[in-house]
């Protein structure tokens, strides 16, 4: 028996060392994120990258957590045909925006952030469009400061009683550093964790062939996988900004599918909000941006 114990603990062993060990030796090629966009330096310090397309309205694309501004790319590609001037950016922290500093990996630092850029560009009367996290983003932004925001679109955004629940102790142990520096180490481990993750983001559906790719481009990136987990953490930890009183018109747009951001908070988030429009997708899934991106177009621009 103590053989045996032994034999089993060897075994594990190398299946914990031998892996990353592999990798840095052999190596293993990453996909790469698309193109850059263009550098905005923001007022704090740091600088985000943009991408912009189209001429027209202004309408601002805040992705979520983790994420991209190529997250965006067919719902950027539909408002741009549709006349508006679409503007998705990296968060900081994310794609090719700068690493985000020690600290501040909160909803309010992004938010700062978020009316930073707004400012940089001198945007004027912007639709400010948020998805998932990036829907408390801009809530928060908009509390914070509304003075060059005209509405807001909130896409299976979070919202108030996320926070509740505390994540499930697979996710806290997932989230942990030794784990995490494991599958940073372990690139399939880390692609098959994300494409599971994905399949319950897109509600079992398939995702389009640029997903993954873009994803694990992103997570190749200097310090993206400590701002997912930092982030993710002050977010179970803290409130979640909450649009009770905010006197901009709001469109609220949520999936009745969405498996990560239940169709109860964007009722909700619709009920509280006291110009809000509540706009239901059928069988729609926390994806929205790239199943429906035509659709949200309509949405994003409808008055």
């Amino acid at each position: 028996m103590k053989k045996l114990g032994l034999a089993l603990l060897a075994l594990l062993l190398a299946l914990v060392i031998l892996p990353p060990l592999g990798f840095a030796l052999f190596g293993a090629p990453e996909p790469e994120l698309p193109a850059r966009g263009r550098r905005v330096a923001l007022a704090g310090g740091v600088g985000v990258n943009l991408v912009e397309a189209g001429a027209g309205p202004a309408v601002v694309l805040v992705h979520g957590l983790p994420g991209t501004a190529y997250d965006w790319r067919l719902t950027h590609q539909a408002l741009a045909a549709r006349g508006a001037r679409a503007l998705a950016y990296d968060r900081v922290g994310y794609g090719w925006s700068d690493p985000r500093p020690d600290g501040g990996f909160t909803i309010e630092a992004n938010a700062r952030e978020l009316l930073e850029l707004l400012a940089g560009l001198d945007l004027r009367d912007a639709t400010v469009v948020g998805w998932s996290y990036g829907g408390a983003t801009a809530i928060a932004a908009a509390q914070r400061d509304r003075s060059r925001i005209a509405r807001l679109v909130l896409v299976g955004s979070a919202g108030p009683g996320m926070e509740e629940d505390g994540p499930p102790r697979a996710v806290a142990w997932l989230l942990s550093d030794p784990v995490l520096a494991w599958l940073h180490a372990v690139p399939p481990a880390a692609h098959g964790l994300r494409a599971a993750i994905s399949r319950e983001a897109f509600s079992g559906a398939a995702s389009p062939d640029w997903w993954l790719p873009t994803l694990n481009a992103s997570f190749a990136r200097p310090g993206v996988a400590r701002t997912w987990r930092e982030e993710g953490a002050a977010f179970m930890a803290g409130a979640i900004p909450d649009p009770t009183g905010l006197a901009l018109p709001i469109v609220v747009v949520h999936g009745t599918d969405d498996r990560l951001a239940p169709v109860a908070i964007g009722r909700e988030l619709a009920r509280r909000a006291p110009h809000a429009r509540l706009v239901l997708v059928p069988d729609g899934s926390h994806m929205l941006p790239v199943t429906h991106g035509e659709l949200l177009a309509d949405e994003i621009l409808a008055r």
